[in-house]
């Protein structure tokens, strides 16, 4: 659990106990409700930020994972690319000299 959250936690139990020390059971009891579902709130939102925050992580880690395996295919591609172009000008040259001929 974050630090930040247990004193939050903490600092609503202290209103629990000062609030269950009134005379009025209605106010007390809602009081105490709206503690634990404020602490709940926190809880949860702590949770989901360090949910988001490994998510983070997940997807760095799948665009490196990506960029090793994309990097390799895109440079055997333009080596391709280049080749292909070489071997279409080296027929076009060969064709314009048979058909000088």
């Amino acid at each position: 659990m974050n630090v930040e959250v247990e004193i939050l936690d903490l600092k609503l139990r202290v209103k629990e106990l000062e609030s269950s020390t009134g005379t009025n059971g209605v106010n007390t009891a809602i009081g105490i409700a709206v503690a634990q579902a404020i602490a709940q709130i926190a809880y949860t939102r702590a949770e989901i930020t360090q949910d988001l925050a490994a998510l983070g992580d997940e997807i760095a880690g799948l665009r490196r994972q990506v960029n090793e395996q994309i990097t390799p295919t895109r440079s055997d591609a333009l080596e391709q690319y280049a080749t292909l172009r070489s071997d279409l000008n080296h027929l076009k040259l060969t064709l314009d000299r048979l058909l000088d001929k």
